[in-house]
């Protein structure tokens, strides 16, 4: 269908060898992931240890990403 919305979230051994820090990540994503996209088939590829940032302003870069690349 149409309305079809799916995603996926992957995050290397590069950006982080624990685990824990990996999923944190995933976990912070996931929750964007659902707030900010509609239907689509997306996935997110991180390229860097965003486990430090402050949710909101990592909510608010992720929607910047998607508004510039539609």
């Amino acid at each position: 269908s149409s309305d079809e919305f799916k995603y996926s979230i992957v995050v290397s051994k590069k950006i982080s060898k624990k685990a824990v820090v990996r999923n944190k990540i995933k976990r912070r994503l996931r929750n964007i992931c659902k707030n900010v996209l509609n239907t689509g088939k997306y996935v997110v590829l991180v390229k860097m240890d965003v486990s430090k940032i402050e949710f909101k302003k990592l909510e608010n870069d992720f929607k910047k990403i998607i508004q510039k690349n539609g």
